[in-house]
């Protein structure tokens, strides 16, 4: 388990990264669990300055990997019977988080860091 202080220096630790050929290689990682277009998105977290995106991923039931997504994203929700877009299994827990915060793409490529996370996509409100 990754503990939170670590999660927590994460950015610190892309920033550091910046311009090396290592963050090419977790950028790319990191990406490729993303499975959706966010490269509309402003830096206030809209695209066209008017819409959010929310997206859903899956976590184990584990309390301490959710403490570490509440630490990344306290405004998590967490709807603990429905499964999502992402169709998380009985062992997991999906988690929605939106894109409407100027921090919004640090908390995504954080959360997509994280090991326990397999992938990340947008969620459709139907």
């Amino acid at each position: 388990m990754i503990p939170i202080r670590t999660i927590a220096l994460l950015p610190a630790f892309f920033m550091a990264l910046s311009g090396s050929k290592c963050q090419t290689t977790i950028s790319d990682n990191v990406i490729q669990k993303i499975g959706f277009d966010f490269a509309a998105v402003d830096e206030k977290g809209l695209i066209n300055s008017e819409t959010s995106i929310d997206y859903e991923f899956c976590i184990p039931m584990d309390e301490t990997m959710m403490a570490k997504i509440k630490a990344i994203e306290p405004d998590v929700q967490t709807p603990r019977l429905a499964k999502g877009r992402i169709a998380c299994s009985q062992q997991e827990w999906l988690c929605i988080v939106t894109t409407h915060d100027s921090k919004w793409k640090e908390k995504l490529y954080t959360i997509a860091s994280l090991p326990f996370v397999q992938r990340i996509v947008q969620t459709d409100y139907e």
